[in-house]
């Protein structure tokens, strides 16, 4: 394809042209002819492209801006390309690389009413709102993490043109040799026992280079004698070299310019700050991390999440509050916590996507040239967000988005949370019986979905009877699963419980069991989640979760409770996430033992207050929520008939009752877990070991990636067939 990017300026130590260079080298190595406008060129021009300058006068550069984008009009025009990509907000783009966060709210809530009344305003606010007008057709590739919220919220921008990109961090940025770093700490003038700040960034107003000399100022004199900032960026130095002086800190920071050493910078730090005013991502946070330097940074960086995520350092929140940052900066200095911020930064790298912002960039636009992307629609027809078969739902939706299809879930309405370039479609439906409210909403979906022309379609309740074309998928206990229609009814899909409709299963025993990421316990929401439902310190809480209670064993573990010795069971309580009829409630009042049912509550979050998590369903089942359970750190109580019992066998994270279930097997091993807090101290340290193994996460990931190949391999196919 011929693909056009378009810039104001390429200069040598921005983070705009350093992901332009990617863009342009994945470009080039997949055969790609790919051109440049800008209206200067500072820097090294990405190898392989035409570059095109078009300088344009002007005495403000908003004037200037307005110029250059009439004349690549002009010249595209002449000479067009398949796809015309904006690393800068400008009217006429196909695609726009939003690296840059969003001017209308900023104008709204950082500068005075009269700003609106001035041509820069003015210019600014029309360049952005042609790329995100809702009823606009230009795609948008975000690069941090929730990034479309706010642009969606200014806008009204559709779900369906936003594309989330993973990171595009440079694999080198941990290759610093250790004794390099050691001699150029050294030869930098720093001795071992002061601190090395490091701030790095192009853009010191925006970054808050401000702030930073000002948490330098307010560290102790002792400390702050001791402590060194570096400021390595290429802007304009003076209005801060100057400010240093006043806060009495002239000899503690240092300008040192653009450089293009930073791995080495990043190996002789002791940490990083970026306190930013505004920052759409701040790679250099990530690239900072994978080096094995802690971070400071403010919340409003797009990547910060992850490092706050991750526990590779310290984020200020926002609004920014000085007092609060320089408490931060102070910890930074002195606490103990570097190492095991250090370490944790470096376990990021084990994450391949935290390098494949390029590669994911350039299959999307592939996609877009190549007539849209793929559509894949997931049926999750009865969700609630207790019924452990809807588990993989939302991690898959996410993973299959960034894979670059577009992606929409059919659901019954219920609380289903919102992704980010995900569409989320209500299907209603009004019968008095359940069997023929199903029935009509499969009609629904299927018709639905072959309106839509769906691609592909993922079903993990009912199976509606969509168009031949479209590839179906199941999640069941084999795995995911393609089907075709049934072979004596054409065009009739078989049952779900009927196996011949299976053409193969592409994803089996090999899933690991975690879905996308280790969850980061939070002491604060579990904290928040017990005194909301009145559960006090030395309460033990048995959570038990799925769509319908009793069928997932609520009845055993209440019985099992109330035999429990009175003085025991009255420090018992049960958080149960799904739906109970009112006569378990009564019985439980009788047995005096206090259950809090939720309906709305997710499995999760019930896990994150309860103490022990109990899985007694009647039926033997492939779905259960013991592993989140595990990742969390709670001992776990199942049985064999439940497939993921072995997980607790091998965590030795609890106890799994022997088949057949026995409600005496089972009233003994709770009798010994209550009695024993060090059985259950042990379980859950076995537990969060368990947890934190990286090879047992990645089953979205794995079920999306099959799920793209089937689909994109028959695309491709289609396009091969005669007329």
């Amino acid at each position: 394809m011929d693909v056009a990017f378009v810039l104001f300026k390429v200069f040598a130590h921005g983070g705009i042209p350093r992901d332009l260079a990617k863009l342009v080298a994945c470009c080039r190595e997949r055969g790609h002819r790919v051109r440049i406008y800008t209206m200067e060129c500072a820097g090294t021009v990405p190898e392989g492209a035409e570059v095109v300058v078009l300088p344009t006068r002007g005495l403000r550069s908003h004037v200037r801006q307005r110029r250059f984008a009439q004349r690549v009009a002009r010249h595209l025009a002449a000479r067009p390309v398949d796809l015309t990509v904006g690393m800068n907000k400008m009217p006429g783009l196909d695609v726009y690389y939003a690296g840059d966060s969003c001017f209308e709210a900023k104008a709204r809530t950082q500068r005075p009413s009269l700003y609106r009344l001035t041509p820069r305003y003015r210019h600014f606010a029309d360049f952005e709102r042609a790329v995100f007008e809702e009823h606009g057709r230009t795609r948008i590739l975000t690069i941090a993490p929730g990034q479309a919220d706010t642009f969606r919220a200014v806008y009204r921008t559709p779900a369906d043109r936003f594309h989330e990109l993973p990171p595009g961090v440079e694999p080198d940025r941990a290759a610093a040799d250790p004794n390099e770093a050691k001699a150029f700490r050294q030869q930098l003038g720093v001795a071992d026992a002061d601190t090395m700040l490091l701030f790095v960034g192009s853009g010191f107003v925006k970054k808050g280079l401000d702030r930073a000399l000002r948490g330098v100022a307010g560290l102790p004199e002792e400390r702050r004698q001791r402590t060194r900032l570096f400021v390595v960026g290429a802007d304009r130095a003076r209005r801060f070299q100057r400010h240093a002086p006043r806060l009495r800190i002239a000899g503690r920071v240092h300008f040192m310019g653009g450089r293009d050493d930073i791995p080495l910078w990043l190996a002789a730090a002791d940490a990083l700050v970026l306190p930013a005013h505004d920052e759409a991502a701040g790679m250099v946070l990530l690239e900072a991390a994978v080096a094995g330097l802690p971070v400071l940074a403010t919340a409003n960086c797009g990547y910060a999440s992850l490092i706050d995520r991750a526990g590779a350092g310290v984020v200020t929140p926002v609004p920014f509050d000085q007092a609060r940052f320089d408490a931060d900066l102070m910890r930074v200095v002195t606490s103990d916590e570097r190492t095991t911020w250090s370490n944790r930064g470096r376990k990021l790298a084990e994450d391949p996507s935290l390098f494949a912002m390029a590669d994911r960039a350039v299959d999307l636009l592939e996609g877009f040239v190549a007539g849209g992307l793929p559509l894949v629609a997931l049926c999750a027809l009865r969700y609630t967000p207790a019924d452990p078969r809807y588990r993989p739902l939302l991690p898959l939706a996410a993973r299959c988005r960034d894979l670059g299809m577009t992606v929409r879930i059919y659901t019954n309405g219920g609380d289903l949370p919102a992704i980010d370039g995900v569409e989320v479609v209500r299907v209603g439906s009004t019968a008095l019986a359940d069997q023929a409210r199903r029935e009509r909403r499969r009609r629904w979906a299927a018709e639905a979905v072959g309106k839509a022309s769906a691609n592909g379609i993922v079903c993990f309740d009912e199976v509606p009877d969509v168009p031949p074309d479209v590839t179906r998928f199941r999640l069941s206990s084999a795995g995911l699963e393609r089907l075709v229609a049934n072979p004596d009814q054409p065009g009739v899909e078989p049952p779900l419980w009927q196996a011949n409709g299976v053409v193969e299963t592409t994803c089996a025993d090999a899933l690991p069991p975690g879905l996308a990421a280790q969850p980061r316990p939070s002491g604060v929401k579990r904290d928040s989640l017990r005194e909301r439902y009145g559960f006090e310190p030395g309460h033990l809480v048995f959570a038990i979760a799925g769509r319908d209670l009793v069928s997932r064993g609520v009845e055993r573990l209440l019985v099992g409770i109330g035999r429990l010795p009175e003085e025991i069971r009255d420090g018992c309580r049960v958080l149960a996430a799904g739906e109970l009829g009112n006569s378990f409630l009564a019985a439980a009042r009788t047995l005096k033992l206090t259950v809090e049912v939720d309906g709305g509550l997710a499995a999760g979050d019930a896990i994150a207050a309860a103490d022990v998590f109990v899985d007694l369903p009647y039926a033997t089942t492939p779905d259960s929520w013991i592993f989140d359970a595990i990742a969390a750190g709670r001992p776990v109580v199942t049985w064999a008939g439940v497939a993921d019992s072995r997980l607790v066998e091998n965590a030795r994270a609890g106890t799994v009752l022997a088949a057949p279930y026995r409600q005496a097997d089972f009233d003994r091993a709770l009798a010994n877990l209550v009695a024993s807090q060090e059985d259950r101290s042990r379980w859950s340290i076995n537990a969060t070991c368990f947890g934190g193994e990286p090879r047992h996460y990645g089953q979205a990931a794995r079920l999306a990636d099959s799920i793209s190949m089937h689909i994109r391999h028959r695309q491709g196919h289609a396009q091969t067939l005669p007329a």
